[in-house]
């Protein structure tokens, strides 16, 4: 009885779950200091709107990818980078429907589309080539 539950809760859709709370925590942590740090300005007008501001954003959307990729692949113990992938892109969803509503720099767009799933799936393969043979 003990295996089933440890099955279930070692699964990917757990392990997924998971990694993404972890995620969002880590990108409300940064985005906070960020805010704590830069200031916060009138998302409608892009002016007001800072470099630094916006780079504490993406460093935010980017740590937090890396974050759930890696959770999530250790909790399920993945022998592959896709589960890390996909958290990188469920979280790259999350910030495309945030660039939606708030307008963004183009660069910005760019760099997290590129980064966001990149550093999720860095992060799962990191783990996967880290682990010693025969790991669970």
């Amino acid at each position: 009885m003990a295996n089933t539950r440890a099955t279930w809760v070692r699964s990917k859709l757990v392990a997924g779950l998971v990694g993404l709370f972890a995620g969002g925590i880590t990108i409300l942590l940064i985005e906070s200091a960020g805010h704590a740090a830069f200031g916060t300005a009138d998302p409608a007008n892009l002016d007001a709107v800072t470099v630094p501001m916006f780079l504490s954003v993406l460093a935010a959307w980017t740590v937090g990818s890396g974050v759930a990729g890696a959770v999530a692949t250790y909790w399920s113990g993945a022998a592959t980078g896709g589960l890390a992938l996909g958290m990188g892109l469920i979280l790259l969803a999350g910030a495309v429907s945030n660039m939606l509503v708030i307008p963004h720099p183009v660069w910005l767009v760019v760099a997290a589309v590129v980064l966001m799933p990149l550093t999720a799936w860095m992060a799962g393969r990191r783990l996967v080539a880290s682990a010693p043979a025969g790991a669970p």
